[in-house]
């Protein structure tokens, strides 16, 4: 009974790591980052979108094949031999300089959102990868703290057992005892599935083969959160990926509405033809130009209503960008509230209710070794104080998803080097 009771506050003290720092199957987060990065095909598809768009570029800023024709003419009954000239040409359709500026500044800007789409893409899948490592965390604190309840519960109900046989305790406290085994039995079965769960989503992340595993997570002690509000939102508004995005669009849309009035720039076609006429003898030259007629009156009506479009795009584009940066504010000063809420809850968990229950459980096991309390009063405190160890640590894994959805909100990969 002695081993049972030291043993119990032993295994109880609140909120330590269950797992030792050292243990030789741990698997670190910041490995899993860089693996991500890496590995994950949700960024590799964004890279290689990135990749596709910057080939574009040098597309949009080329002039148009020239076109090469030859022809036989007069050739009576279609008998190739006896045509009276043949022809053959070159062509090529001039656009105005600015013209190709203006396209090769539209694919630069496409490139561009490409690039942020990556780090949107790579932003989006590190806070999926960070808080289900945050969950994994938790829930193998929690096995292990409900495993340890089970072995106490075990020796618990032996002592009970062994009470009710010398007549000392009624089967009343067996049967409490037994249920209280049963519970933590069950409790152990549904944190092991969703532990198996967050290991299935984790591999995904990390597009790890199937016969592939996830070792034991590991949390630091400490909660930092030292920086401000303010710093979080002026960082987030210039470094936001998504931000940064909208931005371009709204500068695509002007470059598109400058492409518009080019519109109304006539473009050039040249070509250089050699003429021969087999029957006459004749060989010569000609020279032909062309131009196009964008003021023709059944054409200035499309013009105009690119122009109309274009316009519409930039007060689009610009309310969608106030629209998403009042969002991010809205974001990064959710999150932020939680966080600090999240870590004063912890505190208060570690410093008051923790010290408190542990003093409650002390008390019961004074009272039952002077025999004015019973060994069910002792199973009741030890309870309390396992359900609020597995509050706090909820906490501590809230904490750090909070951290995780601000340094996505920021566009940061870790928060801790902001100052």
């Amino acid at each position: 009974m002695t081993a049972f009771l030291c043993g119990l506050l032993v295994a109880l003290w609140p909120l330590r790591t269950v797992f030792p720092s050292g243990v030789a199957d741990t698997t670190r987060l910041w490995d899993l980052v860089e693996e991500s990065l890496d590995r994950n095909p949700e960024i590799e598809a964004a890279r290689q979108q990135m990749a596709v768009m910057g080939a574009k570029v040098a597309q949009e800023a080329s002039l148009p094949p020239p076109e090469l024709t030859f022809m036989r003419e007069g050739m009576p009954s279609f008998r190739y031999s006896e045509a009276m000239f043949s022809r053959i040409e070159i062509m090529q359709m001039l656009q105005f300089p600015t013209k190709l500026s203006t396209r090769r500044e539209i694919a630069e800007i496409s490139a561009d959102h490409a690039h942020h789409d990556h780090m949107e893409k790579e932003f989006d899948v590190l806070y999926r990868l960070k808080s289900a490592y945050a969950e994994l965390w938790y829930l193998q604190q929690s096995i292990a703290l409900t495993r340890r309840n089970g072995e106490l519960l075990q020796q618990a109900l032996a002592v009970v057992r062994a009470r009710y046989g010398a007549g000392s305790a009624g089967e009343e406290d067996v049967l409490k005892a037994s249920v209280e085994s049963a519970r933590n039995d069950n409790l152990i079965v549904s944190l092991r599935q969703r532990e198996l769960g967050m290991k299935s989503m984790l591999m995904s992340i990390l597009d790890r083969p199937d016969g592939d595993t996830l070792g034991t997570a590991v949390m630091p002690d400490s909660l930092v959160l030292n920086v401000t509000l303010d710093t979080l939102i002026a960082r987030g508004m210039d470094y936001r990926p998504m931000l940064q995005h909208d931005s371009l669009a709204l500068l695509e849309q002007k470059a598109l509405l400058s492409a518009a009035k080019q519109e109304y720039i006539p473009d050039l076609r040249i070509g250089l033809q050699y003429m021969t006429a087999p029957l006459t003898g004749f060989n010569g030259w000609t020279v032909t130009a062309g131009i196009t007629l964008p003021f023709a009156p059944w054409a200035l009506g499309a013009r105009s209503a690119k122009i109309d479009e274009s316009e519409a795009g930039i007060s689009r584009a610009a309310a969608a960008l106030a629209a998403s940066r009042a969002m991010v504010r809205a974001e990064m000063r959710d999150r932020y509230s939680r966080a600090v809420a999240d870590k004063h809850q912890v505190e208060v968990y570690r410093t008051a209710m923790l010290p408190r229950a542990e003093g409650a459980l002390r008390s019961a096991l004074a009272a039952y070794r002077s025999g004015r309390g019973d060994l069910l009063m002792v199973l009741d405190s030890c309870r309390m104080l396992s359900d609020l160890t597995m509050e706090a640590l909820m906490l501590r894994m809230d904490f750090a998803r909070s951290i995780a959805g601000l340094e996505q909100e920021i566009g940061v990969r870790d928060l801790t080097f902001l100052r």
